[in-house]
């Protein structure tokens, strides 16, 4: 029995300075850690009952090879032993002595056994003496690339070089061929000189695809041995060990036998004494000896939960002198040590699998690890707020996990993968889950070249991390306010009423009609019904007349039940198309699709119509004719019941196709003449009587059921109406359905009048949504019907309701709001659509006209009479807009534009209506201004869509897959087809901030309040619960980080302050799109740039060596060319991402 230990030094970090301290303090033992500068906020650190800061000034890594600086530590806080861990000193005889010559215990092997194995020529004489088979190898280190080179040929390749002190993987490099002999041998040498501080390196013959297999010894200065059994350590990837399992359930009990015999006898050869492990290469039933490492490992963990036996404190009582199979150790002699079910250990870091397990660094926003019955954590430096440096190993934690049978292991630890949560960092979670889920580990038929054969093991789903993402969003829009918003302290707002409609049964409606009777059946049902039929605008054109089609997916949704339950005789609901599409993906982060889909299921019995611009689609161009068939089919497939096909300069030939797609889908083709100038006014007989009834009558022979009359701008006065639909209804026999704007405020007094002629359909939107540029209100026409045996059959209560609702939503997007507070009879003048009065007045405002906004309403009117009074809806009513702008932004007059035309660059989409993408007005173009606007070019007189290419949509969706590396929807590429740009800005968005439609829309729009407090249910069932704690001050970079409580538990995100220019340069990043650039694919250091600028290079000539956690890469050029650019220079911190070095072909 030796000396009492009563003071342990761990002379080591993270997770098994940890383990360490658990021993000792179960023993009763006072711990002392050390620490490095870059470790001051380990956990290690404090786990100990004394911490003292170890090598000063020194690099990260020496700080814990300091031997001097730890012997002093030792001495001065007076403890009795030093337990070295694995790594860094563990196998370092220099310390053994030192310790032995201060008379301090090392807690391992003596400093023989440390020598005889730390090098591994003197390891395979021992296993010589021993009689162990042996792998082919130098006898010693090699001293010349040369050597290397004759002892492939003797043995033949493959070869592989390893550093005389190695472990860990590092400074080991595999050779196929003697031309790679050069490379892999500098790097051996380089990477082993920084990590063991010795660049010795040797040869051997390199076993192709075997078992790793390793025996755990215990021995005592008693000169009893026994083993612990064996551990699988096959699952590896550059000789690193990710997965292990204890026993192996691959090999032959006579095998195993043989193996863990004669490990003990190479031990008993040679005296050993306290823990080490004896490690084997298994291949075709053949084993051989490999090294041993005379320290405690990694993976100890599992050993000891299948035999119950702790090695840790084994070792500490040995080093007392206890004996093995004594009262205070209590290890049965080896009879009677027997291996308990099976474990499982796998190693959690901060590599990421994707970016070729390059470590990740950064702060730990969350942690949360598994746990429960069979499962062991060994704590490295996982926990909340940890910052992971790129200093060091990468482990977070060892997650062990035991059960009595293998496949129970296997599950148990899948189980607690899923179970962790880690954000702010990237971690081989998802990896670590593959592997262990994979057939070919649990059935044991792998080896060690399992990771690198199995390329299914790196595809995982992708993480949602919705928490975070959503914090960013919130903090964002908190920190920086929403565009268009005024950035302010955000309102408290009353919440808007749902009508509680769950008793009330669904009433079938006009949807059921057209699934019964088809298309023409609706049609003749129309025309049977003496009451005028409704449209409600208030889910589209309403908010798109009033809020710049801003309301959400979110409000709309929330009502559309209800809606559909109190109004089951609407004839349609009018939700989609239009401007919507492009505004949910532009500004409100949102799809349109998934609007569509979800309305549709909340509201089955009533149909559903969109607005159509015919070879627009909802663009604002014109497309190729098999992109409006696909979205005619797809729309109608998603739940459009009815489109509104117009187009925006009522040229019929522009229509024929979406009509006839329409047809082709089942679906109800409502073509649309859209309405301008004053019918009455013989001054402009351009649009007289007679072009109407023409246009109705090609329309009805182009195949439209119903026929719109669109007066978008509310141009028609009651008298016109009157006129235009009596004499419409004598010239076709189409249903008629009229849409009107009542920017007037002769809408409803228009509506009577035309209701008294006959028409069949009118568009109203609920009270608290109508009016103004918006449709006249439902409830007025109601009373203002009253008597007249046409009242429209609706229940003026459940209007009443509905507008509450709507009454309250609106208030959520005030700044939105036109700003017209009353009738605008000026819009006789200037034949703004109602659409877009407000949409311009936010486009006017972005270009700063907000305060010239009535020049520009002016100038519009000036434009369309010098546009030769043409049709104004979009997008040719965008185009004159655009041009309204342009002419006063720029001081413009007509006669400037006539006479300084040829030198002015205007606005593309003008240039697009003249040379006649957009089709041809009646009249067609006034010459002398389409001959200044398009300097030379030839305009076109054929439809549009008969030049333009075919879109195909196969390799466009396979275009599209590569750009956002995901499985994407028909959807998705039809959105891609019509708005490229558009489509991948809302992806990025959505990459950012993960899906913020479920997010209440006040928040949505400005943040939160301080102290505020919110629910926002991700799916069904899952509430997270948010509150905003401070926010806070601009750092030099111009962030700021903003403190949430996500679900109790702190969270933060760091925002960047647009308001706030930042002090510090910002490293330029890599292009991943540009071959010529080349990034960073780690974070670390720069060792040494190979390269100067104006340089010739071949592909893979060697441009930069890079290091990160004492792994060294090395950037090789992917192509033959010049260096144009070194944005780095040695010794330079680089992050991710941050451009190294630009190259021309």
């Amino acid at each position: 029995m030796g000396k009492r230990i009563e003071k342990v030094l761990a002379a080591n970090r993270g997770e098994i300075a940890i383990r360490i301290f658990r021993a000792c303090t179960e023993l009763d033992i006072h711990t002392v850690a050390i620490y490095s500068k870059e470790d001051y906020g380990s956990y290690h650190r404090y786990k100990a009952d004394e911490a003292y800061l170890v090598g000063e000034g020194k690099k990260p890594i020496d700080a814990y090879l300091d031997i001097e600086g730890i012997i002093a530590i030792a001495k001065m806080s007076g403890v009795d032993a030093i337990h070295p861990g694995y790594g860094f000193l563990s196998e370092n005889i220099e310390f053994a002595k030192r310790c032995e010559e201060e008379g301090i215990i090392f807690i391992g092997p003596e400093s023989r056994h440390l020598d005889m194995f730390g090098d591994k020529v003197k390891a395979r004489t021992q296993a010589e003496l021993a009689d162990i088979p042996v792998i082919p190898g130098s006898d010693g280190p090699v001293t010349s690339v040369e050597e290397v080179k004759e002892f492939g040929e003797r043995y033949g390749f493959p070869i592989i070089i390893k550093a005389s002190l190695g472990g860990g993987g590092r400074g080991m490099r595999i050779v196929g061929k003697i031309e790679e002999v050069e490379e892999a041998y500098d790097r051996a040498k380089s990477e082993a000189k920084a990590a063991f501080g010795n660049d010795e390196v040797y040869v051997e013959r390199f076993i192709q695809n075997p078992k790793h297999i390793e025996v755990q010894i215990l021995a005592d200065t008693h000169g009893n041995i026994v083993h612990l059994y064996e551990r699988d350590c096959s699952v590896q990837r550059r000789h690193q060990k990710v997965v292990e399992v204890a026993p192996s359930v691959s090999l032959s009990e006579d095998l195993r036998e043989r193996i863990c015999e004669a490990a003990v006898k190479l031990a008993k050869n040679i005296d050993y004494v306290n823990a080490g492990t004896v490690e084997f290469l298994v291949a075709n039933g053949e084993f051989y000896f490999i090294e041993v490492n005379p320290r405690v490992q990694v993976e100890h963990t599992i050993t000891e939960m299948i035999t119950g036996i702790d090695i840790v404190q084994s070792q500490i009582m040995v080093a007392e002198g206890h004996e093995l199979h004594g009262k205070k150790i209590g290890i049965p002699e080896q009879a009677g040590i027997k291996t308990h079910g099976y474990a499982i250990q796998s190693r959690v870091t901060t590599e990421d699998p994707l970016n070729n397990f390059m470590p990740d660094t950064g702060k730990m926003m969350v942690y949360r690890s598994g746990g429960g019955f069979g499962v062991r954590l060994d704590a490295g430096n996982g926990f909340q707020g940890a910052v992971i440096t790129p200093y060091y190993d990468s482990l977070l934690v060892k997650l062990s996990t035991h059960a009595l049978s293998f496949e129970q292991a296997a599950s148990k630890m899948v189980r607690n993968l899923k179970e962790f949560r880690i954000r702010g960092i990237k971690t081989n979670i998802p990896f670590l889950e593959n592997v262990v889920k994979h057939e070919k580990f649990i059935n044991g038929e792998y080896d060690t070249s399992f990771i690198d054969s199995t390329p299914e093991l790196f595809s995982f789903p992708i993480r949602k991390d919705r928490g975070t993402k959503m914090l960013s969003y919130i903090g964002n829009v908190t920190v920086n306010g929403f565009p268009g918003v005024e950035k302010k302290k955000k309102p408290v707002f009353d919440p808007a009423p749902i009508p509680n409609v769950g008793g009330l049964p669904l009433i079938s409606g006009t949807k059921n009609i057209l699934e019964e009777q088809g298309a023409e059946g609706l049609v003749n049902w129309i025309k049977e019904q003496k009451e005028v039929l409704i449209t409600d605008t208030t889910f589209r054109d309403a908010h798109q007349s009033l809020l710049a089609t801003r309301i959400r997916s979110k409000d709309i949704l929330d009502i559309a039940e209800p809606t559909a339950k109190l109004l089951p005789d609407l004839f349609s609901m009018e939700m989609w198309g239009g401007a919507t599409f492009d505004v949910a993906y532009r500004f409100l982060k949102e799809d349109p699709w998934d609007r569509l889909l979800s309305f549709r299921k909340k509201a089955p019995n009533v149909l559903l119509q969109m607005l159509l611009r015919a070879s627009n689609a909802v663009g604002y161009k014109n497309y190729p004719d098999n992109v409006i068939r696909e979205f005619v089919e797809k729309s109608a497939d998603a739940g459009v019941d009815v489109f509104r096909i117009f187009d925006s300069l009522n040229w019929v030939k522009g229509m024929e196709l979406a009509i006839d797609a329409v047809r082709q889908s089942g679906k109800i083709a409502e073509a649309a003449i859209c309405y301008t100038g004053d019918l009455n006014d013989p001054s402009r007989s351009k649009y007289n009587i007679d072009y109407y009834k023409n246009m109705a009558v090609e329309l009805e022979q182009a195949g439209a059921h119903i026929l719109a009359i669109k007066d978008m701008a509310g141009l028609l006065k009651p008298d016109a109406a009157y006129r235009l639909v009596s004499e419409l209804k004598e010239s076709t026999s189409l249903p008629i359905h009229l849409h009107t704007h009542d920017t007037s405020g002769n809408g409803i007094y228009m509506y009577s009048k035309a209701i008294e002629a006959g028409v069949d359909i009118v568009d109203t939107a609920i009270g608290s949504l109508a009016g103004l540029t918006s449709q006249p209100s439902v409830q007025t026409l109601h009373y203002a019907l009253e008597g007249s045996s046409r009242q429209p059959k609706l229940e003026v209560d459940s209007l009443e309701r509905l507008g509450e609702y709507w009454g309250e939503v609106r208030k959520f997007y005030h700044d939105f709001e036109s700003g017209m507070n009353a009738p605008h009879t000026e819009v006789y003048k200037h034949e703004m659509p109602g659409g877009q009065y407000s949409n311009l007045q936010q486009q006017a405002k972005a270009v700063g006209l907000g305060d010239r906004w009535h020049e520009v309403k002016e100038m519009y009117q000036r434009v369309n009479v010098m546009f030769g009074d043409i049709v104004k809806v979009t997008p040719s009513s965008k185009v004159v807009g655009d041009m309204a702008l342009f002419m006063v932004q720029n001081n413009l007059s007509e006669e400037d534009v006539l006479t300084k035309g040829k030198s002015i660059d205007f606005p593309d989409s003008v240039i697009e209506l003249f040379e006649g993408y957009l089709g041809q007005p009646v009249g067609g173009f006034p010459k002398e201004l389409q001959e200044v606007i398009l300097k030379g070019k030839k305009p076109i007189t054929v439809r549009p869509g008969e030049l333009l290419e075919e879109v195909d949509f196969a390799a466009l969706k396979e275009e599209l897959f590569k750009e956002l590396g995901r499985a994407v929807t028909d959807f998705d590429v039809l959105a891609y087809a019509l708005y490229p740009k558009v489509f991948l800005d809302y992806n990025k968005t959505i990459e950012l901030f993960g899906d913020v439609s479920n997010l209440d829309t006040a928040t949505f729009l400005y943040g939160m309040r301080l102290g505020e407090e919110i629910e926002v249910e991700i799916e069904k069932g899952k509430t997270l619960i948010v509150k905003l704690v401070s926010i806070g001050q601009p750092l030099a970079d111009g962030t700021r980080v903003v403190y949430f409580e996500l679900n109790g538990q702190s969270r933060e995100v760091i925002i960047k302050d647009e308001n706030i220019k930042s002090s510090v340069v910002s490293k330029v990043k890599a292009d991943p799109k540009n071959k010529e650039q080349i990034g960073a694919t780690m974070p670390g250091t720069v060792i040494r740039v190979v390269v100067e600028k104006g340089d010739q290079v071949k592909q893979g000539d060697h441009l930069i060596i890079t290091e990160a956690m004492k792994m060294e890469t090395t950037v090789q050029a992917p192509f033959s060319g010049t260096i144009k650019d070194i944005y780095v220079k040695d010794g330079e911190a680089i992050s991710t991402g941050d451009l190294l070095i630009e190259i021309t072909k």
